[in-house]
């Protein structure tokens, strides 16, 4: 890890640190547990691009590692998740303390199988602004085979030509800071600022990218039946260019994603949440011979899914999921869909 990222990861982890350390401020005070499992059962045409799509989110990780090579062949996917929170009140509000963890585990290729966890501290800042702070960790997230790069300075042409792939692989560690402020009873405005690393394994380890991300929410609560969520993220990757440069494979990035997400009620018990997402990708490699090198990617990506209130702590899913993407450098486009059935059981 160079040593700005170095600088900007414990910059950011004693901020963080000094946040949490401070926000509790509370005397003996009741304080509550609550928690939660879920479980879904996905079918995908693209086992390389689930991970990615599924992603593909606001309140998710929707800038995942660009996947090279799709097409990977298609599985069931299974994803066990569980949750707990703790809230209590202090002088400046309501503080809440939750980690969420799960995995999907896919059943032919194990290879794609991994975790992922969330940690996650909000405090009220009196009636109407709340503070998150929001850390991910994703380990081991296999995302197929790519071809293997080879050193510019050293390889022969008969090299370069040969088409060798290895495991690509890596971890994902992003720290995330939320300020909600409730503009009226109906609009909740969210600002929000990542910072993230994401850590490859050799041979792609010269592919570390670190990146910062700017984005803006608001939620309108139209009526008791209806509520909209847009938002916008601007994003900016980067990798170490002394490293890149001997491979002439570069994949820094400038990112634009926008998304919109309706719930409507369609009976007491059943509602009903579109998604639209898009995002757009600028390549920045500054090498003529990489295949990124005045590259874009277009992504268009559309969800529907249905939830049944079958308890009041019980909730049936069921969901599906069609994208399209388009790299400017390859002749067609490249589709995928997910499909599933879940449930959900609060307690």
């Amino acid at each position: 890890m160079s040593s700005i990222t170095t600088h900007n990861f414990r910059s950011l982890a004693n901020t963080a640190a000094a946040l949490a350390a401070c926000l509790p401020l509370s005397g003996p005070v009741q304080a509550e547990w609550s928690g939660g499992l879920a479980a879904n059962a996905f079918y995908t045409d693209d086992i390389g691009l689930f991970s990615v799509s599924r992603r593909l989110s606001l309140e998710e990780d929707p800038t995942q590692p660009i996947v090279d090579e799709p097409d990977q062949g298609t599985d069931f996917v299974y994803e066990p998740n569980a949750y707990a929170r703790w809230t209590t009140d202090n002088r400046l509000g309501e503080l809440q303390i939750s980690l969420d963890a799960g995995g999907y585990i896919f059943q032919d290729h194990s290879d794609y199988t991994h975790g992922f966890s969330q940690l996650s501290l909000a405090q009220d800042l009196g009636e109407s602004t709340t503070i998150k702070l929001l850390y991910d960790y994703i380990p081991g997230l296999f995302i197929g085979r790519n071809s293997l790069p080879h050193e510019q300075h050293s390889a022969t042409e008969a090299q370069q030509e040969q088409e060798a792939e290895a495991d690509e692989r890596l971890d994902s560690h992003i720290w995330a800071l939320h300020l909600e402020q409730d503009l009226n009873e109906q609009v909740i405005a969210r600002g929000l600022v990542r910072y993230g690393l994401r850590d490859y394994e050799p041979p792609f380890g010269y592919r570390d990218i670190q990146f910062f991300t700017v984005g803006a929410h608001l939620e309108w609560i139209i009526t008791s039946d209806i509520e909209l969520l847009v938002g916008y993220h601007f994003e900016r990757g980067y990798t170490e260019r002394d490293k890149t440069v001997i491979y002439q494979d570069d994949i820094g990035y400038i990112n634009h994603f926008a998304s919109a997400e309706l719930k409507i009620r369609l009976l007491p018990a059943l509602e009903l949440m579109a998604i639209f997402d898009y995002e757009h990708n600028d390549f920045t490699s500054p090498y003529a011979q990489d295949i990124h090198h005045d590259g874009n990617e277009n992504v268009y990506q559309g969800e529907l899914e249905l939830l049944y209130e079958l308890t009041d702590m019980t909730t049936l899913k069921a969901g599906w999921q069609h994208g399209k993407r388009k790299f400017n450098y390859e002749a067609q486009s490249v589709r995928n869909n997910n499909a599933w059935l879940g449930m959900e059981l609060h307690f």
